[in-house]
């Protein structure tokens, strides 16, 4: 046979469907969403062990659907899974980069993970914060408030009229702790000493609450920020005297986070994907948000704000933007996320000494520790086994709740 015929035969053959070619590409796509479900339903934690698993998944798709025209979808749909996450992560949470502890919010309770590599599982608390320097924890679990010790020891108690959606602990003296239960704002002394009037508003619009950071503990004011229910407007209060010092326009949405300065000289806040900023007597220092996005938080020099938001691309980032300071440029840390139609990125968190920022990446249970200055990278895998080791439930990823002192 001449060549141009076999070239000829060959195509003619390649034409001509397989027997059984449309039953075992049927199949192969049973196979493949059947283990997409699984996969989106169980969510098992990443990491070497689960992508080896992943791995073993990949090698009997292939055999299936390496012959049939759905080859090609498939394969991108396993790139996508695969290319998730930093490849080199360690596999062990260790010692931090910087100074001071992380409090973490998991399935397993609250968490105090120290900078040596140390951990301690405080207990069965769903919601805590830091006290001034760090000298103790809030937290909070149903109708009940805590104060422990970092070590996990009880200090006080005391039991709110309805469960208790948030709290924040003055970072002045420390002596007053602010929570909202329900969707009323109440306010008790640091040592559980009950207040005259405990409650500050019976009707919150938002869980948001954040309690302004004085230069002079001795004689604080104990300025309480939080949303008005009726206006949606962001109030600031003098929670000992009762006085409203200010309030902001109103809120075109929802509140999802307060944020003050180290200082006490600017608000961030972030409401439904964007965030603004106002200063200490409530005025918007800009026209507009000052920056959008599914995540941000403020410095505590307030001169620069962490954002998560989608690039061009639709891919996620983490950037460093300007909060009003022309001397300030914005600066792209971390481009690199995969995740499709919008940030896969976590609420980032500031080091103690400004120096690194902790990147939750909860599609591929990663912490990313960046350095802001270089830009280096050091990824942690199994973020969700490593602080849901009993498995008490379905892994979620944990929440960072404060990296203090």
């Amino acid at each position: 046979m001449r060549r141009r015929d076999d070239e000829q035969v060959r195509a003619a053959l390649r034409d001509i469907p397989a027997p059984g070619e449309s039953q075992a590409e049927e199949r192969g796509w049973a196979v493949v969403r059947e283990a997409f479900t699984e996969r989106e339903a169980i969510r098992p934690p990443r990491g070497v062990r689960a992508r080896a698993g992943l791995a073993a998944l990949v090698a009997g798709l292939v055999a299936v659907v390496a012959l049939t025209p759905a080859g090609a979808e498939v394969r991108e749909w396993i790139a996508d899974a695969i290319e998730v996450g930093e490849e080199d992560a360690r596999p062990v949470l260790g010692s931090l980069p910087a100074r001071g502890s992380v409090l973490v919010e998991s399935n397993d309770g609250a968490w105090v993970l120290n900078a040596d590599g140390s951990r301690r599982n405080l207990g069965d608390y769903s919601h805590v914060t830091w006290s001034p320097n760090g000298l103790y924890v809030g937290a909070a679990e149903g109708r009940e408030l805590f104060a422990l010790t970092p070590q996990g020891d009880v200090r006080w108690s005391l039991t709110a009229p309805a469960t208790i959606n948030s709290l924040d602990w003055s970072s002045d003296d420390g002596f007053r702790v602010a929570y909202v239960a329900g969707r009323e704002l109440r306010v008790v002394a640091g040592d559980s000493t009950p207040l005259d009037e405990p409650s500050v508003a019976k009707r919150v619009g938002s869980s948001a609450i954040a309690w302004r950071p004085e230069s002079l503990p001795a004689a604080a004011r104990h300025e309480l920020a939080y949303v008005d229910a009726q206006d949606h407007r962001v109030v600031l209060e003098n929670t000992d005297t009762r006085q409203v010092l200010w309030r902001s326009e109103p809120v075109p949405a929802p509140v999802e986070s307060l944020q003050w300065s180290a200082d006490g000289e600017r608000l961030l806040i972030e409401a439904d994907g964007f965030a603004s900023l106002v200063d200490a007597r409530g005025n918007g220092l800009f026209k507009g948000p000052v920056a959008t996005g599914s995540a941000a938080t403020l410095a505590a020099d307030g001169r620069q704000i962490a954002v998560v938001r989608p690039n061009r691309a639709g891919k996620a980032e983490l950037v460093l933007i300007p909060a009003g300071l022309a001397e300030v440029r914005e600066r792209v840390l971390y481009p690199t996320s995969p995740g499709k139609g919008g940030a896969a990125f976590g609420t980032p968190t500031f080091s103690p000494d400004g120096e690194w920022i902790l990147l939750p990446w909860p599609e591929a249970d990663q912490w990313l520790f960046l350095r802001i200055a270089d830009r280096r990278v050091v990824p942690v895998a199994d973020i969700s086994r490593q602080l849901d080791p009993n498995r008490r439930g379905s892994a979620a990823f944990p929440r960072v709740a404060g990296w203090c002192c």
